[in-house]
């Protein structure tokens, strides 16, 4: 059961800045990724996914606590049978609660009923409770490769799962 002043609801234009400055934050506070590099990743990802959104397609959930953004899950269409999840966090305020786990179970059933049958997502290996996430839905680390342009070194992580 999700936690009471808990809601999970479509994203709206307004809430970009929240998706970008969120991760941005979080990120920087507790993994340390200062880069430019970094911050124009999420910038941009952000953006392209909002500026090409297909609602028949794509999605992004956002999650408030007591009418506060506080995490977001998107599904963004690679092609017509390949999904990519991505920009999921959940501000430290609300973690432990399950809205994670729900976030991410959303995120796979619209895969579902969009007909995708593949999903991957790109993470990193010290994001501990995200990967046990991935590993209960069925997610298996496909690639790995060590990056070191966000202002701290990371091992990246490919993760994919076919539904």
């Amino acid at each position: 059961m999700i936690s009471p002043g808990i809601v999970i609801r479509p994203f709206t234009p307004e809430d970009v800045d929240f998706i970008i400055h969120g991760q941005l934050e979080l990120y920087e506070k507790e993994h340390g990724f200062t880069s430019d590099i970094w911050k124009a990743y999420i910038t941009e990802g952000v953006l392209d996914l909002v500026d090409q959104f297909d609602e028949q397609k794509d999605c992004i959930y956002i999650l408030e606590y007591e009418q506060v953004p506080s995490g977001c899950a998107a599904i963004k269409h690679v092609d017509d049978l390949t999904a990519k999840f991505r920009f999921f966090f959940v501000n430290y305020k609300v973690r432990g609660w399950g809205a994670g786990r729900i976030l991410l179970d959303l995120a796979l059933d619209f895969c579902k009923k969009k007909g995708y049958n593949h999903v991957f997502l790109w993470t990193f290996s010290t994001l501990h409770p995200a990967r046990h996430l991935y590993k209960s839905k069925g997610f298996k680390i496909t690639e790995t490769q060590e990056n070191n342009e966000w202002g701290t070194v990371i091992l990246e992580e490919r993760w994919e799962m076919d539904i």
